[in-house]
């Protein structure tokens, strides 16, 4: 029975909601909100009060907001529920659909200039009746408010809470219908009406074709369409009929049904799995049928287009890898000048960016530490316009934050342009702050650092010495250091300022944006020379992963493996030609560092993949700026868990690394697949360029991209399909040749084609041998890395060993 009969012998059982309800899986793609109350107070704000007036908050109370500057104004906060918004004074207006986070007490970058505006250091009465919201985006907004007492402040958090929630649940299928249908605000809707709607959710065809449409779902024949019609109607164009041949391929000649047997059947030729009877019978169990000897097309469709079925692995998204392995043995996952938001020269520097990134998995973050006018430690971007934050209110933020992901070790790549009395300032926040969270330094001669397992919950510390663990070396240029003193470039009036950065990262950013430079405190923009300068030992105690300046691969073998390099993109180029099995080698007992050139003022990033293909373990990117290098990012460390850290494959690591060629064009020994073929079948409800419903339906068409070592580079699209976002349908097949599948990923986008050019729809990324075989559904991410409600592309996969 198919679903619009089955409609319609129910309808006068069942309300329209739980017909709907029928119709639509009701799982919402969407994360819940994050609630951080448990630090500060333990009321349970996810309980709803019986007490809460909700009318008081229509009509708006009075309360204390927190300016961008720190500054406490008093204004009107309003939940206008009626237009499902937020609204704070004459402007502010956030829908409740898009807060991410609401956080209780002082925990973001605005209460940190109030508390230092206001020269505050533990008011906790103040700290208990405050809050914030987090919205909108990678780089989240904030609102962040004071309340007249607690009671005041639990009251609110907990109405906005479950606000909150109910209206993120629009992002089921089924509420997304409800919605849709609240917004007409009438009983039944016409032809003209229902154009208009189809419209805005991005569909539209011929008027003919239209009529047939709402003709076959007007079950009265009125012709108007009830919210029972309409879902019907919703559901019809969701549906994928490109499906049926491969239903009715196994279903036995039973008509609308397949029977266990057949299921079997699919599960083994086509998805590559084998399921027992007693597994299919649970899965028909799912859909509360009378019968548990088959399925329907309804329910079939249903389990192809759902959560289990998705293209990756489900156990990749468990830690699942041997975590026992050295530290350099797992590619991780690492962040570039982690303080801005944009741009490198005039962009705002936060600490909610440490806490957004770490939230993303990522393991090592960066720390670019100045001199602070009132003496404590600032970081900012030198020599720019970007704006300040204390060093002090990033190290709690790190420690709160750094290991919500996982357990495992976050790693703080330190450069410190500060004096010598605010590196001691730097390490008693440190010691205070962190704790027995900092490991014990090496000793001398360590030649393989320790496991990944051995270092849960422990924060690395990245940075220069001048004595203590390391071989010394004369060649300041190289990165090296005096067995007492380090040979640091300082301004020459710098009032003996240091400078502990990477000196190979520091001269080519130096070289590259002196144009640029402006003068900030003892930063001049001077021509640089070389000093001697001590470092404090306050300081330098505290250092895990000793920067040291690379010469060659063969020479890095040689050095203690507690011993780090930093490397420009551009140099990594260079190695994969020269020297990519001596790079390999070193990178079996040694930690690389890969860093954008300077030159990328837009906060701009490079392809990732030539420097996981030599070895290099933390490649340092802009995570704040979404494009292919990052989609490839995040592809490769939604792996194990989303953990953070990925172990390397088999051709990096000893035993086959010996023999491994990233430029040669034979296919690497160990590589699982020779072939990847690629059916883009079609896709549902993608989203227009904008957030507006408003202007033209989307011509979609897919980009699909295969990344990986030389040899694995190719580029398919399909053809575009003219005004369907809807429901769009290629059908379209692509064969992918692969060299090394441990290290290839499948880039995925979608684009809408206009008359200018094209607009990014959406997009996933998953690496090549993460691959689920047979047909497979894909959810299609942002620009912040976030799943676009309702959003997913069907495709099957063969993979050719």
């Amino acid at each position: 029975m198919d679903t619009l009969t089955q409609s319609q012998d129910f309808s006068g059982e069942l309300s329209l909601e739980s017909l709907a309800e029928e119709l639509y899986n009701i799982q919402s793609f969407n994360k819940d909100v994050i609630l951080d109350s448990f630090d500060i107070d333990d009321y349970d704000h996810t309980q709803l009060d019986s007490t809460i007036d909700f009318n008081k908050f229509k009509i708006g109370l009075s309360i204390l907001k927190i300016s961008s500057k720190g500054k406490s104004q008093k204004k009107k906060l309003i939940f206008d529920l009626a237009r499902n918004q937020i609204v704070c004074g004459k402007k502010k207006k956030v829908n409740f659909s898009e807060i991410d986070e609401i956080r209780v007490g002082h925990k973001t970058n605005i209460f940190n200039q109030f508390k230092s505006s206001k020269n505050l250091k533990e008011d906790v009465e103040s700290i208990q009746q405050s809050f914030s919201i987090l919205f909108s985006g990678n780089l989240r907004k904030t609102m962040d408010f004071i309340c007249s007492d607690i009671p005041e402040r639990r009251q609110i958090v907990s109405a906005l809470y479950h606000i909150v929630q109910e209206s993120k649940s629009v992002n089921n299928e089924y509420n997304f219908v409800r919605r849709e249908w609240d917004r007409i605000g009438k009983d039944s809707i016409d032809f003209s009406t229902l154009k208009k709607i189809l419209a805005r959710l991005n569909f539209t065809t011929s008027d003919a074709v239209l009529h047939n449409l709402m003709k076959f779902t007007d079950a009265n024949s009125d012709y108007h369409l009830d919210f029972s019609e309409f879902s019907n109607l919703l559901k019809l164009l969701r549906s994928h009929p490109e499906m049926k041949p491969v239903f009715y391929k196994y279903n036995g000649g039973n008509g609308e049904w397949i029977p266990i047997q057949g299921m079997r059947d699919f599960f083994r030729i086509e998805q590559r799995e084998d399921w027992t009877i007693e597994q299919c019978r649970d899965l028909i169990k799912k859909y509360h049928h009378e019968r548990l000897d088959c399925i329907s097309f309804e329910n079939f469709e249903e389990f192809i287009c759902g959560e289990a079925n998705l293209a990756q692995y489900p156990h990749t998204s468990t830690v699942y890898q041997d975590t026992t392995k050295p530290l350099s043995y797992y590619f991780i996952n690492s962040s570039h000048n982690t303080y801005l938001s944009g741009h490198q020269l005039k962009g705002l520097s936060t600490s909610e960016m440490y806490t957004n990134t770490l939230r993303q998995g990522c393991k090592c973050v960066e720390l670019d530490v100045w001199d602070g006018n009132d003496g404590d430690p600032i970081i900012f971007h030198g020599n720019t316009l970007t704006s300040q934050i204390k060093f002090s209110h990033v190290c709690e933020t790190i420690k709160a934050r750094g290991f919500e992901t996982s357990p495992y070790p976050v790693i703080l790549s330190l450069e410190v342009h500060c004096s010598v009395p605010q590196q001691i300032i730097m390490a008693k926040h440190m010691k205070e702050i962190f704790g027995e969270m900092l490991p014990t330094p090496l000793p001398e001669g360590t030649k393989e650092l320790p496991t990944l397992d051995s270092l849960k919950y422990k924060i690395l510390l990245k940075g220069h010495t001048s004595h203590g663990h390391g071989p010394s070396t004369a060649n300041n240029a190289g990165g090296g250091l005096s067995s007492s003193q380090s040979n640091i470039q300082t301004d020459e009036n710098d009032d003996g300022a240091v400078d502990l950065t990477e000196n190979d990262e520091f001269d080519e950013r130096s070289t590259s944006s002196s144009s640029f430079s402006l003068s900030f405190g003892s930063s001049s923009g001077k021509k640089k020379k070389s000093t001697k300068t001590k470092i404090a030992p306050e300081f330098e105690e505290l250092i895990y992963l000793v920067s040291h300046g690379f010469k060659s691969g063969n020479t890095t073998k040689e050095i203690p493996s507690f011993m780090i390099h930093s490397l420009v993109e551009e140099k990594v180029k260079q190695l994969v030609q020269s020297e990519p099995r001596e790079i390999v080698e070193a990178s079996q007992n040694h930690l690389l560092r890969v860093y954008p050139r300077g030159t990328r003022f837009d906060s701009s990033n490079f392809d990732p993949m030539p420097s996981w293909s030599i070895g290099c373990q933390l490649v340092a990117l802009n995570q704040q700026t979404s494009s292919e290098p990052m989609w490839i990012n995040d592809g490769m460390f939604s792996d194990n868990g989303g953990c953070g850290y990925v172990l390397k494959p088999p051709c990096l690591l000893p035993g086959e690394c010996e023999t491994y060629d990233p430029t040669s064009p034979e296919r690497i020994r160990s590589s699982k697949y020779s072939r990847l073929i690629v059916n883009v079948i079609s896709a549902r409800q993608l989203p227009k360029y904008t957030k507006s419903t408003k202007g033209e339906v989307i011509d979609p068409y897919v980009t699909l991209s295969i990344v990986g070592t030389h040899f694995d580079q190719k580029v398919e699209k399909t053809k575009v399909i003219d005004n369907n976002g809807f429901n769009p349908h290629w059908g379209e097949e692509f064969e992918f040749p692969l060299y090394n599948s441990q290290l290839s990923m499948l880039l995925i986008r979608v684009d809408d084609k206009d008359k200018v050019g094209h607009n990014r729809i959406g997009h996933h990324c998953i690496r090549i041998e993460n691959i689920r075989p047979g047909y497979r559904i894909l959810k299609l991410k942002n620009n912040f890395n976030r799943t676009i409600p309702l959003a997913n592309l069907l495709c099957k996969f063969t993979l050719v060993e």
